[in-house]
């Protein structure tokens, strides 16, 4: 299990390498957020993404070291149950 760093900007420039990023994962997700400064709308798409498929799969999902800006961007797009996704690193 490898642990992707996401980067401080996860925009639409990095929407379709994060994309292909997650495809590469085989059962587990687990993500670093503590560069996020912030999220955009296709990306934050893509992590409900991952975190539904990774539901359906019975497959793990986490994010680990959520800095307060991604905190902040998650609870403003109503991604509040991600936050309950969150390890201990």
């Amino acid at each position: 299990m490898s642990v992707l760093m996401l980067p401080e900007l996860l925009d639409t420039k990095y929407a379709v390498p994060f994309s292909e990023l997650l495809k590469k994962e085989e059962r587990e997700f687990v993500l670093d957020g503590s560069q996020v400064g912030r999220i955009g709308g296709l990306c934050f798409q893509l992590l409900v993404s991952a975190y539904q498929t990774a539901q359906v799969q019975d497959a793990g999902f986490e994010i680990r070291n959520i800095s307060d800006a991604m905190r902040e961007n998650l609870q403003l797009m109503g991604g509040d149950f991600l936050l309950e996704a969150q390890g201990d690193a």
